[in-house]
């Protein structure tokens, strides 16, 4: 099913514009990242270079996403603002308060009757603000964000620091608390500081039994728990497009474990693919359009420790389990 059609069809309109419009006021190539970035400023004519890890900036991102657990009082908060509609698209998911334990035919009947009060909430107000409601048991956020919301170039928060999953398909989503969630939902602006950008250069492609997930655990071996924080990680080179769109996912969706803000792939055929997989053939040939800056620009890729804060460098072929 085709969510937020309209909204989408609006971003990809005015998408290229923008990068051009950045790509102009700083003068140089453009990251991913930047492009992503820079195209959802709260403010289009306050272009400017800020620094990264010093200035505060506010963006205007295109969804949210929440989970049971920390929807609550997000919710709340947005019911004390005064507002009849989100003024973004945004979703509850039910899965955080299930606990697995004896099986899904037994754990999720038990999670019903333990927390009917909280999805009762959740769904009546969810059903008053325009807000989409997934019930306990139609899947786990993040998946259902990848196969329903997810964008190419698109921006997301959620109340989740799993969020960064929807980087699998270029998209720029950053796990925040309620409080953050809220502000995007009321159209206020939505701070961040600039983050730094870490390029991870992929090259050659998996072999044997070596898995996507082994990509981000060599990358955590070298920045550790801590390497990540307050940066964008930003994948790129020849071996990007060896991966799955599945297989992306599994990295940026890992890289909150090194600290980063989020993570992002660029735009593939692999994305493609899973775009129409998932019933979404019109999203994907309204980012094909686009798709010269849904990645780094070329002279980016050809001198990229001009243009990241830190490159590093992932042989996939070398790669073990």
């Amino acid at each position: 099913m085709m969510y937020d059609l309209e909204m989408m069809k609006q971003f990809y309109v005015s998408y290229n514009g923008k990068v051009q419009d950045t790509r102009k006021k700083l003068g140089r190539a453009l990251t991913l990242a930047e492009k992503i970035l820079y195209s959802h400023l709260y403010d289009a004519n306050s272009i400017k270079c800020f620094e990264r890890g010093v200035d505060y900036v506010n963006f205007r991102p295109d969804r949210v996403a929440m989970q049971d657990a920390t929807a609550q009082m997000a919710l709340l908060q947005f019911m004390n603002a005064g507002k009849n509609v989100s003024a973004v698209p945004a979703t509850v998911h039910c899965d955080h308060l299930i606990q697995a334990y004896k099986g899904a035919s037994v754990d999720l009947p038990v999670a019903q009757t333990t927390n009917k009060e909280v999805y009762d909430f959740l769904k009546s107000v969810a059903s008053k603000y325009g807000i989409g409601f997934w019930k306990p048991g139609a899947g786990i956020i993040h998946q259902v964000v990848l196969e329903n919301y997810a964008f190419p170039g698109g921006m997301m928060v959620g109340t989740d620091s799993h969020t960064p999953n929807a980087g699998g398909l270029g998209m720029i989503a950053i796990g925040v608390g309620g409080a953050d969630a809220v502000d995007v939902m009321t159209g206020m602006e939505w701070e961040l500081k600039m983050p730094r950008i870490i390029g991870v250069h992929l090259k050659g492609k998996l072999n044997g039994w070596a898995a996507p997930k082994d990509v981000i655990l060599k990358l955590a071996g070298i920045l550790t728990v801590k390497g990540g924080t307050n940066a964008i990680i930003e994948y790129f080179g020849e071996g990007t497009s060896s991966i799955s769109a599945t297989g992306k996912a599994t990295i940026c969706n890992m890289g909150a474990e090194v600290g980063a803000t989020t993570s992002v792939f660029p735009f593939d055929y692999e994305i493609v693919e899973y775009l129409k997989a998932t019933g979404r053939e019109e999203v994907a040939d309204m980012a094909l359009k686009v798709a010269d800056d849904l990645k780094a620009d070329n002279e980016v890729l050809s001198s990229p420790e001009k243009y990241y804060d830190k490159v590093i460098e992932i042989d996939l072929s070398a790669l073990e389990p």
